[in-house]
């Protein structure tokens, strides 16, 4: 499986924008620009999808960890990434980069190929596959991203689509 890179007109404020789909979810997004004339970019995991692009991969704290991993597999050492939450409580991981526009795409494809691997191999041990109903209701649910939803008698609801006592 292969990184697809789609240019994004999301963000208005950015001169040019990309986005990559790997498995079938949008993982990532980099936003090119110029810092004190050097050129760069910043590469976040996706927390939105374009208009008609495949839907972001829901677990966010996951992804996260899969960027963690990617950077790490591909850098051969630690690398500090920022997390942060945006504007509407969705947590999400960013680096900023300095390179060319051909030198950071090429790094977002291969950060992708990375994490869609660590994503696929993570699902594969998943015990609670079948909790993606339950996930699906805590996303209906929920009011801030990660905080268990209380449902009823003591039990809350995970936004792994556990329940919990």
């Amino acid at each position: 499986m292969s990184a697809t890179i789609y240019q994004s007109t999301k963000f208005y404020h950015a001169r040019e924008q990309y986005f990559a789909v790997a498995g079938e979810h949008t993982l990532l997004r980099l936003t090119l620009g110029s810092s004190g004339g050097r050129q760069g970019g910043a590469i976040k995991t996706a927390t939105a999808n374009d208009f008609g692009a495949p839907p972001v991969y829901r677990d966010r704290q996951a992804l996260i960890s899969a960027m963690r991993v990617g950077i790490q597999n591909l850098a051969g050492r630690e690398v500090d990434l920022c997390i942060d939450i945006d504007g509407k409580g969705r947590w999400f991981a960013e680096i900023c980069l300095p390179g060319t526009r051909d030198q950071l795409i090429e790094l977002l494809t291969l950060l992708a190929n990375e994490m869609a691997r660590y994503l696929r191999r993570s699902a594969e041990d998943d015990h609670t596959a079948g909790c993606s109903d339950l996930r699906d209701l805590y996303d209906d649910l929920c009011i801030a991203e990660g905080v268990p939803v209380y449902l009823s008698d003591g039990m809350h609801l995970g936004s792994d689509g556990r329940l919990l006592q």
